[in-house]
């Protein structure tokens, strides 16, 4: 739970985020494309670590079945409310990813995320 409370970006609520993204990535391309792309870079680096959490999660979940049946409905509810959290945050960084920087893109802002 420390480490997913590390990870958590310090934009505050959801609802908020979109305004932070943006002013975000206003500031950067105000510096220039080296900025916008680290930003960019940041960006997909926080949802892979947040999908990192997410594997790490399914594969704890995989292993509670020895565990007593009241230590194993704690453990579930715990579980479930670091995924809302970690879901809601990677769900977001992904789509903007794919919004603004495509791995494969037809219009990009950054080539922070491009494949050749």
């Amino acid at each position: 739970r420390l480490s997913v409370d590390e990870w958590k970006s310090d934009w505050g609520p959801e609802s908020v985020w979109l305004k932070k993204f943006d002013e975000s990535l206003r500031k950067a391309w105000e510096k220039g494309l080296a900025s916008t792309n680290r930003f960019f870079t940041e960006c997909e680096v926080h949802a892979r670590e947040g999908r990192r959490f997410l594997r790490l999660l399914q594969q704890f979940a995989s292993t509670m079945c020895s565990m007593q049946r009241g230590r194993q409905l704690d453990t579930y509810l715990q579980i479930f409310d670091l995924l809302e959290v970690i879901l809601s945050e990677v769900r977001f960084f992904e789509i903007k990813l794919d919004e603004y920087a495509p791995a494969v893109p037809y219009s990009q802002v950054s080539d922070a995320r491009y494949y050749s």
